[in-house]
């Protein structure tokens, strides 16, 4: 039994709600015997009865600090003084005018069986069966001592002997399925840990073959389209600085490859040059999608744009980044297999979502027909946007075109 809750407080809240019990059970026991003296104090005229009822009472309000304070001092006073009324008790019960001919009565048993639910100090079912035993223990040694005293018979108490059996039972179940179910639920807590170990190590995965893809393609498309001769410095650059980033100790961190190198936003800031955009998108602090008007540059694809760049603004780094990543990579596509020079790039901002459409008029294809080997569009674009909570639609049609719009909703690391 734990209650639904976590095991470090299942074990703790559940021994506190059975002592609970306990105790409510114990009061409801002395509450009776009490009763039962004050009706002889008071029907009988029997003085007798006023002392029984002071017994349980004395009993009661120890029995109240135990379940207030909870502490080894109380618990052992409750005993010591619970088991000097139980011997008061069956001095007085035992008495030949009221005709019990042995210490096996209810009038005994009520204040043995208060003695056994005392729950005690501690948290634990050994510590509570260690209270209720001594609880037992010592309310038989004040029964046998009591009618040694009256000169009474005595004789074992079923009533008291039960109550013992019923709280044993109940304590060592509890004990038992709390035990099981601790260890059912560490089961559950390790294959929880596991399973986040495998996302992570998913995610990782994923990152690092869409990095790879990236930058490896991007560079040989732009190496192709760079044709014969010298390779420029800031193209050498670039690949030397994407290398690092490959072998180093950072490859899982997002990169923005081209945004800080030297005459990346002047030379792909040319009006009518292949990648050209908005002439104040290098001036803009807001995201401005670099690395695909980068990416386009060097393939010698024309971009054309429509929108506002200033919605990027909407997205947090990581998520502007991995946008900007999954469009670079639609328009490497285009440039290596729908077979144009030109293609345009739609940005819009709806519904608390950034949509990012990259169009072209090219040889289209079918999105079923693609390998499982080509990992691109599945990897670099797709799964990437949806590791950002957005969503990836592709239409296309031989010998029409295709369209590829890319959404992710606002905010975001």
């Amino acid at each position: 039994m734990t209650l639904g809750l976590p095991g470090h407080l299942a074990r703790d809240s559940m021994s506190r709600a059975l002592a609970h019990a306990g105790h409510c059970a114990a009061w409801v026991c002395l509450g009776i015997g009490a009763l039962i003296s004050l009706i002889g104090a008071v029907v009988n005229a029997d003085p007798a009865g006023w002392a029984g009822a002071a017994l349980c009472g004395a009993m009661a309000l120890l029995l109240l600090l135990v379940a207030r304070f909870d502490s080894v001092t109380f618990t052992v006073l409750y005993l010591v003084a619970g088991a000097g009324a139980v011997l008061a008790a069956t001095v007085l019960v035992m008495d030949p005018a009221y005709g019990f001919e042995s210490t096996n009565n209810v009038l005994l048993a009520l204040p043995r069986v208060a003695l056994i639910l005392v729950g005690g100090a501690g948290v634990g079912t050994a510590i509570a069966i260690t209270w209720g035993t001594l609880g037992y223990g010592l309310g038989l040694a004040a029964t046998f001592l009591g009618a040694m005293i009256a000169g009474a018979t005595w004789a074992p108490n079923l009533a008291a002997g039960m109550a013992f059996g019923i709280f044993l039972v109940v304590r060592i179940y509890d004990g038992v399925t709390r035990s099981s179910d601790q260890r059912r639920e560490t089961g559950l807590h390790r294959a929880s840990q596991q399973n986040r170990e495998l996302a992570i190590r998913h995610d990782y995965e994923l990152r690092a073959t869409a990095r790879l893809h990236d930058t490896a393609l991007s560079h040989l498309v732009a190496i192709a389209a760079a044709g014969s001769g010298p390779v420029d410095e800031r193209l050498r650059e670039g690949i030397r600085r994407d290398l690092g980033l490959i072998v180093g100790r950072d490859w899982a961190t997002e990169h923005a490859h081209f945004a800080d190198e030297p005459g990346r936003n002047g030379a792909a800031a040319r009006a009518g040059s292949p990648g050209s955009r908005p002439a104040d998108a290098a001036t803009q602090t807001a995201p401005t999608l670099e690395q695909t008007f980068t990416a386009a540059e060097h393939a010698g694809l024309e971009l054309r744009v429509t929108g506002d760049l200033a919605v990027l603004g909407a997205l947090g780094p990581g998520r502007a980044a991995a946008l900007d990543q999954a469009a670079a990579q639609c328009v490497i596509n285009v440039a290596r297999h729908a077979g144009v020079g030109e293609a345009e790039l739609a940005i819009g901002f709806a519904g608390g979502e950034v949509t990012v459409a990259v169009m072209d008029s090219g040889v289209g294809f079918d999105e079923s027909e693609v390998g499982e080997d080509r990992i691109g569009l599945r990897t670099s674009v797709r799964a990437r946007i949806e590791q950002e909570d957005g969503t990836v639609r592709v239409w296309s049609t031989k010998g029409i075109g295709t369209t590829v719009v890319l959404t992710v909703p606002e905010g975001g690391r």
